[in-house]
């Protein structure tokens, strides 16, 4: 009985942790006016006001996976781009010790000691860390070799498994 009442607290500081950095990450687009849209369909800040609400509603019915995929995928273009004042917004709105890259890092470390792309997220990931690889001097070409050939073992298997055999 008191482990599952532990597991129900780890969950709940979680769900706390995840719903804070998803609603900081949210702050973070409505505040940063030069990323604004609006058009006649669309309109940036009141799109990232629902995913507030959403957020809240997520946080409210425990979906921890979800809070954890928004956050992924709320900050990916932060990660692709470097941008490190991000990380530090995230730091000191939230007072939690994170940092987006590590993460990032630790997910292609893993990638490439496993020798194979398993996901598409997976070769996503892969395919954004070859992008900034290429663009920093000195070029890594080894590392970057490496990752393109992951890729394109990726790319032949899933190309393989969607054609049809032919009658």
């Amino acid at each position: 009985m008191a482990d599952s009442e532990f597991d129900r607290d780890q969950k709940q500081v979680e769900l706390q942790k995840y719903r804070d950095l998803v609603l900081a990450t949210i702050d973070y687009f409505i505040d940063n006016k030069e990323i604004h849209i609006k058009t006649a369909d669309f309109d940036s800040v009141e799109h990232y006001k629902s995913l507030r609400k959403q957020t809240e509603e997520h946080f409210e019915k425990r979906r921890l996976t979800r809070l954890k995929q928004w956050f992924r995928d709320l900050t990916e273009n932060q990660v692709e781009t470097g941008d490190l004042k991000f990380n530090k917004y995230l730091q000191h709105k939230t007072k939690y010790d994170i940092d987006i890259f590590h993460s990032y890092f630790q997910r292609v470390d893993k990638i490439i000691e496993k020798g194979k792309i398993a996901s598409e997220n997976q070769f996503h990931d892969i395919n954004i860390m070859v992008d900034q690889l290429c663009q920093n001097e000195p070029a890594e070409n080894d590392r970057i070799e490496k990752l393109n050939r992951l890729l394109e073992d990726y790319e032949q298997r899933k190309s393989r498994k969607n054609k049809k055999p032919t009658a």
